[in-house]
């Protein structure tokens, strides 16, 4: 790859990160001047690199969020949700562009269509008559509703299709894929721009924009079309867009009435809080009563008694705010990576301190140094310098080398670390986008996110930590009425925090919610045929709520496309355990649930333990080594076509590790038989070895090569006389 092209990566996939994060904070509290300037030269940043490289699509749809941003800050625009939807929709596409670019190396082909696609949405976000009420509102939809006004009623999704300008030639047919997607019930169709005159008009071109609607699902009808990707708009059609400007039917004077006591809340002042808290109140209940809304009315009167009872007239606005705007709607639902960098491109470049690129060329030049004294050493010794002299001095240069090794090998590992950030930034995104899909109010707190550790481990924690916030979204945050019920803050907390102790690093996901169920996991248990109903009564609360992490273990009634299906937290112990980890669940009932991992600082550099099995060296990872015993061979019994021993009243399964390998087994058997015992994830299991060795301190190297993906294989390492050493994953190699 081109480094010009390198480096725009690297500067384009920051920018999009820092104008996400500042968009999120805006979208929280959209007082912040100093983020909307740094969104602003974000996109304006990004935009003039674009033009550096030729990419002249990628410029253009940067130039429409630019002009969004700057009519923001000069006033003339609102930074609504809705507006906020498009201007992060800008920068998935920004995303893909640049992975397209990371694969190939060059601008890519074809960006005009997508790009055309990115404008559209910004055009039809120009919004007409409907203040505030969420992405679902723009232009197309409004005027496809009022376009078949007799059909709407019925309808659940509203789509608009934009297909690609050669998609006669890529043999696709557009009106074929609509009528072949569930449910539909009306169709339209318009030109992309104005009609060519006659004599100008290509024939083979695709011009056209299909608009329609479907009984369907939005999620039914986004996977019928997720192949189309950007060409593709999909909006869920709400109360809101087809009763008009207010949820549930509101008038428009009804909405403006509601929307000035929401302005007279913002502005309250400390020493006449509680009086605008009542005032506000009385008039929007008031409003509610009159429309005969009874159950808003009544979440209105919770809300305000939450707001007097803590003096917060933020718990008041934002039940106003449901009411009026329903659950807030951005950009078509995102995927998990959604303007994230992907898991298998983020790291191929990393940016170091220089002094710590100084720190290891320091020790270069003292190794140098040892070097030529070594030589000098070695010259004397065949000049016939006394062995004494010279053996005292070789003594010498070894724990000097030993310490430049140590130091040399710390200053490699400060490079290859990454701080936790690097993987955090990802999730504020991601728990918005769920938070507006579950219709649960989130906030999210990152902590500790400049903690660092191993590139290999924070790289491999995206999808454990995901499936943890899935779950606590989904699972553990309570609906927003319950909160009420319980006298919860409306909006939810999810703390997620990294801190470094010793030689790990821990992370905490913690949420508010109401806890884990503890009845409700012994009873999924039983059913399941986890543990029988003798076992789980004598289980403690703390061994109940770790049965979670079972495979295929649910509590959920039914399967979400978020959750439910019993694979999350099994898939998030065995990620962790690969990387030498652990992880604990704890639960309070009522008040929320504590997920923490515990991390090893790095996987590259670790302790094993050698043994030796058909006449080769192996390396059995320390951390996994509980204790080596001999046992008389007669005491090892067969158990079908498998061995077994008993120690300490423990029944633990026995292979040999030659015969597992396929290496030659030894002639003689001794009478008693070597054995390595180690844990194998949640059980014990024992491997026969011909002889133990040494415990040995070793840089571990991932398997390349012939071997690369062999299971049973953790790493290689160097011996030193220069043998190449393999480092078992026993857990793998016995499974």
């Amino acid at each position: 790859m081109d480094d010009f092209i390198e480096q725009f990566l690297v500067e384009a996939r920051e920018l999009v990160v820092q104008a996400t994060e500042d968009l999120l904070a805006l979208e929280q509290d959209p007082g912040q001047a100093e983020r909307l300037d740094s969104a602003f030269r974000a996109f304006h940043t990004l935009k003039g690199a674009a033009g550096i490289v030729d990419f002249d699509a990628m410029g253009r749809v940067l130039h429409a969020g630019e002009d969004l941003l700057a009519a923001v800050r000069a006033g003339g625009e609102t930074l609504t949700p809705a507006a906020t939807g498009r201007l992060l929709a800008c920068l998935d596409q920004v995303v893909q562009w640049l992975d397209a670019m990371q694969a190939s190396g060059d601008v890519p082909e074809g960006a005009d269509a997508a790009a055309d696609a990115v404008l559209a949405r910004f055009e039809a976000g120009r919004e007409q008559g409907f203040p505030n009420t969420g992405a679902a509102n723009d232009d197309w939809v409004a005027q496809l509703v009022a376009e078949h006004v007799g059909i709407a009623g019925a309808a659940a999704t509203a789509l608009r299709y934009t297909p690609q300008p050669d998609s006669f030639f890529r043999g696709e047919d557009p009106l074929a894929r609509i009528e072949a997607l569930p449910g539909v019930a009306a169709v339209s169709l318009g030109p992309r721009s104005s009609w060519a005159a006659l004599e100008a008009f290509d024939p083979f071109t695709c011009q056209i924009v299909i608009t329609a609607l479907s009984t369907a699902p939005v999620a039914e009808v986004r996977a019928a079309l997720h192949d189309l990707g950007a060409q593709v708009d999909l909006e869920e059609l709400r109360p809101a867009v087809l009763q008009g400007p207010g949820r549930g039917g509101l008038s428009a004077e009804a909405v403006a009435v509601l929307r000035e006591q929401m302005a007279m809340l913002g502005q309250s002042q400390a020493e006449d809080v509680g009086g605008r808290i009542g005032s506000a109140a009385a008039v929007s209940i008031n409003v509610l009563r009159h429309a005969g809304l009874g159950e808003a009315q009544a979440r209105l009167e919770a809300a305000l008694e939450r707001s007097r009872e803590e003096a917060d007239p933020g718990m008041l606005v934002a039940a106003i705010r449901a009411e009026l705007d329903g659950p807030l709607e951005t950009a078509p639902e995102p995927s998990d990576q959604s303007a994230s960098v992907p898991q298998d491109l983020q790291a191929q470049t990393l940016r170091v301190d220089v002094e710590k690129i100084d720190a290891v060329v320091r020790l270069a030049g003292e190794l140098i140094v040892l070097k030529n004294a070594l030589g000098h050493t070695t010259g004397l010794a065949l000049e016939g310098t006394a062995p004494a002299d010279v053996a005292a001095r070789l003594k010498e240069q070894h724990a000097l080398l030993e310490r430049l090794a140590g130091e040399l090998q710390r200053s490699m590992l400060e490079i290859r670390v990454l701080p936790m950030r690097h993987v955090f930034q990802r999730f504020p995104r991601l728990v918005r986008d769920m938070s507006v899909k579950l219709d649960k109010p989130i906030n999210l707190v990152v902590e500790g996110d400049a903690t660092e550790a191993d590139k290999a481990v924070v790289e491999s924690l995206f999808e454990p930590l995901l499936h943890v916030l899935r779950n606590a979204l989904d699972h553990g945050v309570e609906p927003a009425a319950l909160r009420a019920e319980r006298r919860k803050p409306a909006v939810a907390t999810i703390r997620l925090n990294a801190a470094r102790e010793g030689e790990t690093v821990v992370i905490r996901v913690e949420d508010d919610g109401g806890g884990v169920d503890v009845a409700r996991v012994r009873q999924v248990a039983e059913a399941r045929g986890v543990a029988t109903a003798e076992a789980l009564a004598a289980m403690s609360d703390e061994e109940a709520v770790d049965l979670i992490f079972a495979p295929g273990f649910s509590t959920a009634q039914t399967v979400t496309s978020l959750s439910g299906r019993g694979v999350g937290m099994d898939a998030v112990r065995s990620a962790v355990e690969r990387l030498g980890g652990r992880v604990r669940i704890g639960s309070r009932a009522g008040q929320g649930t504590i997920v923490r991992f515990v991390l090893p600082f790095t996987v590259m550099i670790t302790r094993v333990m050698t043994v030796e099995a058909g006449g080769q060296v192996f390396g059995i990872p320390f951390e996994a080594v509980r204790e080596t015993v001999r046992f008389p061979r007669e005491r090892i019994i067969a158990i079908g076509a498998a061995k077994a021993f008993v120690l300490r009243n423990r029944t633990i399964p026995v292979v040999d590790l030659a015969r597992t390998l396929d290496l030659p087994a030894s002639q003689d058997e001794p009478a008693d038989a070597i054995l390595v015992v180690a844990s194998l994830g949640d059980g014990v299991g024992a491997v026969e070895v011909e002889r133990l060795g040494e415990r040995m301190v070793v840089m571990l190297k991932p398997v390349e090569g012939l071997l690369a993906g062999m299971p049973g294989i953790g790493g290689t390492t160097l011996l030193g006389d220069g043998r190449v050493m393999l480092v078992l994953d026993l857990e793998e190699l016995l499974r």
